[in-house]
């Protein structure tokens, strides 16, 4: 059976649009067989610093001085490109890592964005192409009558489920994000893997 590869990420942007605002900070967590391999943080600066909004630098207590102080894009790409790489062979279609995360597909969007200003059309190569939401999973518990947030934000599900938070540093929300996946994840029952989804037949 192939190794179970998970990518745990989250990212900090001048704003909510992709097409518009820019990444600035990926944190990432890669596990692999339910053991760390690799923590990597990622700094880039903003390229269109005149769409820094002001809500992005209040949320993540950053000033534009020290987000246009970051490397340069390309060197994080670089740096994110060799880390993949440590552990996905881009050119096996089996092979290629989960992401998950709390709202991954907002993060996801503003990286395949980031790929593209970067003239690189294989963001598929890296990650499989459906995520898994925290929020998904938190909810099932939450029917189960596991937990019992007042919402599914972050620092809600950190808080139910016992796991320290520091808020708006994306280090900080992956390690909180992968602490709080494991421990709802250990809630549900080991089973033996199904060999096929579809019910079984009844004899007439």
């Amino acid at each position: 059976m192939a190794p179970m590869k998970l990518f745990f990420a989250d990212t900090e942007t001048t704003g909510l649009d992709p097409a518009q605002h820019e990444i600035f900070q990926l944190a990432f967590l890669v596990e692999i067989d339910g053991k760390v391999v690799e923590e990597k943080t990622i700094l880039f600066r903003p390229e269109r610093p005149e769409t820094i909004s002001a809500d992005a630098l209040r949320i993540t207590r950053k000033t534009k001085e020290e987000l246009l102080s970051y490397p340069p894009k390309r060197q994080g790409y670089e740096s994110l490109i060799a880390a993949l790489d440590r552990w996905v062979d881009r050119y096996d279609k089996d092979d290629k890592l989960f992401w998950v995360g709390q709202n991954p597909r907002f993060d996801m969007d503003f990286l395949r964005v980031f790929f593209q200003e970067l003239e690189d059309p294989y963001f598929g190569s890296w990650w499989h192409h459906v995520p898994a939401d925290l929020i998904a999973l938190a909810m099932i518990m939450r029917l189960r009558r596991h937990i019992d947030p007042p919402d599914f934000k972050l620092e809600s599900l950190a808080q139910a489920c016992g796991v320290p938070l520091i808020p708006h540093d994306a280090l900080a929300d992956v390690r909180a994000t992968h602490s709080i996946w494991k421990k709802l994840l250990a809630l549900i029952p080991l089973a033996e893997p199904a060999k096929s989804c579809q019910p079984s037949r009844r004899r007439p």
